[in-house]
């Protein structure tokens, strides 16, 4: 029998691709190389296969970046504080914050980390304020971004160059005012040649249209730090503008001794007077109009010794009340030149009390010690009995 020869033919598999406007066949070469692709073409009127070079797989599509920001607390009081900006990403290679203006030392915008927090410190303000944060992260494919807003809340007080506390307006004539107090201990480190002073009286207020309130009948302490050292802490008197500031002899004062201050008209009209009581050592200091002041032991209204005479000084009263920690003038021919204010802490007055048969503390008669445009000292709100001013210079 002839032996035959025996033809093998293998036939390559075609795979069916989809090209921009037409079919093609992607064939595989024996030898497994590259691929040939064929695309039908029309040809003298017949349909017939070109050989063409086989298009590309398109790329995966690289993830764009993520941005997140956060702001906690959104409100800060005109006291001001801390906030913290919270920020997250992914895909992203480089992130910034940036704010309307400022809120950091350093560049705005400034890079960050593209998952952290920045802490940003607002100081108190005299007007308020509000910052847009927008934090951005960069990627490879593109970048993102995300905002938040800071509100500082502007102040609700009002501002004196030397008051800080409450003043409290009346229709009819203030015959009584009185508060507690404690004594403060002064932060001599940081005002190492300052004073403050703490007190309660009527009258005083100088209206923006002219006028006051009455001339001012105050009691109270004052508190000095000189070369570093709380020194003295005396007690006195002062009928403004019309007597000068009296301080009591003999009356030994301490930081942390409690006080009772009161000034206030006699039942019978005939005389005004202020007595400072010293709860911790029993002493008082008082002073009584058309007469003189001096050191007792026998509280309000007790006898003393004369220190000084007053025969002429006279009191028509007043239309305010005060509870006030000032910055006091450096003499009394020069009232609107201040010392050096003392970093006091923080002065509580409770107990305080008005002969006004119907009244309340607001808001509205807060007032905060206000130079060259820094907060030095201000009060908290109102509560049933007292309040409290803290020192922020």
């Amino acid at each position: 029998m002839r032996r035959g020869i025996v033809l093998v033919v293998t036939v390559s598999a075609l795979a069916a691709t989809i090209c921009a406007g037409s079919v093609t066949s992607a064939l595989a070469t024996p030898t497994g190389g590259a691929k040939i692709c064929t695309k039908k073409v029309k040809r003298h009127g017949k349909i017939v296969k070109k050989r063409v070079k086989c298009p590309k797989p398109k790329p995966k599509p690289k993830p764009k970046p993520t941005a997140s920001l956060t702001v906690n607390p959104q409100t800060l009081s005109y006291s001001g504080g801390q906030a913290t900006l919270t920020y997250s990403s992914s895909h992203a290679t480089a992130c910034s914050l940036s704010a309307s203006s400022t809120l950091w030392s350093g560049g705005n915008p400034l890079t960050v980390s593209c998952n952290g927090s920045t802490d940003v410190n607002i100081p108190p303000s005299t007007s308020g304020g509000q910052w847009t944060v927008t934090f951005t992260a960069q990627g490879t494919a593109g970048k993102a971004s995300s905002s938040g807003t800071l509100t500082q809340q502007a102040p609700s007080y009002l501002r004196s160059a030397n008051w800080s506390g409450y003043v409290l307006p009346s229709t009819s004539l203030i015959t009584q005012v009185s508060g507690s107090f404690t004594v403060p201990t002064l932060d001599c480190s940081v005002t190492p040649d300052a004073g403050e002073s703490t007190w309660v009286g009527i009258g005083g207020e100088e209206y923006a249209n002219g006028g006051s309130s009455g001339d001012l009948l105050q009691t109270g302490i004052r508190s000095n730090c000189v070369s570093g050292v709380q020194v003295t802490n005396p007690a006195w008197w002062e009928d403004f503008p019309i007597n000068a500031e009296q301080d009591f002899l003999g009356f030994s004062v301490h930081p942390g001794d409690v006080i009772d201050a009161y000034t206030y008209q006699w039942s019978d009209g005939s005389r005004w007077e202020t007595c400072l009581d010293d709860v911790t050592t029993g002493l008082s200091g008082l002073e009584v109009t058309g007469e003189g002041w001096g050191v007792t032991t026998g509280g309000c209204g007790g006898s003393f010794t004369f220190q000084g005479t007053t025969p002429t000084l006279d009191y028509a009263g007043g239309y305010t009340a005060e509870w006030i920690v000032e910055d006091y003038g450096v003499n009394f021919s020069q009232p609107d030149v201040y010392a050096p204010f003392a970093d006091y802490g923080t002065v509580t007055f409770s107990n305080i009390t008005t002969s006004l048969s119907s009244w309340s503390l607001t808001s509205d008669e807060a007032w905060a010690i206000v130079q060259n445009g820094s907060v030095l000292s201000t009060p908290s709100a109102p509560t049933g009995s007292g309040f409290s001013v803290t020192y922020t210079g």
